[in-house]
């Protein structure tokens, strides 16, 4: 074979590749960062809700739009939405990786959730007082 034949087909390789790279980085990008699952466990029926285009759902709970979140600890409601790790997580005093961790928790770990911010980082309600978990391993559920 030719020189530049075997320099076109590696050319054609590298271009596929870099499709294919840049097809699986929008893939995780655009993944469901949240998934409500029956308390059953199975996802079958529910709604997967992808924040990044959603981000009135950054709030909750709230009573309407408009409304802003509750900042009170205050003992859980019926409306109040309810969450489960995912994996071993870390829970923390504030929503950043350099908090001070309070206590570390298992894979199915319940809680009560406060507020889910933009920052990738969901407020909780843990042992009576306001805390944190990174989002990417919060899993809400329907009770």
């Amino acid at each position: 074979m030719k020189k530049t034949t075997i320099n076109t087909i590696l050319l054609c390789i590298i271009a596929i590749l870099s499709v294919s790279i840049c097809f699986l980085i929008f893939c995780i990008v655009t993944r469901p960062r949240y998934v409500a699952v029956n308390e059953s466990g199975t996802a079958a029926g529910t709604e997967v809700v992808n924040i990044m285009e959603e981000p009135q759902l950054a709030a909750l709970p709230a009573a309407a739009d408009d409304a802003a979140p509750a900042e009170e600890t205050a003992p859980p409601s019926p409306d109040t939405m309810h969450g489960k790790t995912s994996t071993r997580v870390n829970i923390r005093d504030a929503a950043s990786e350099d908090a001070k961790v309070l206590d570390t928790v298992e894979e199915g770990t319940t809680f009560d959730i406060v507020e889910i911010q933009d920052n990738g980082w969901t407020k909780i309600l843990y042992d009576g007082s306001e805390a944190y978990i990174s989002s990417n391993f919060v899993i809400i559920t329907n009770e």
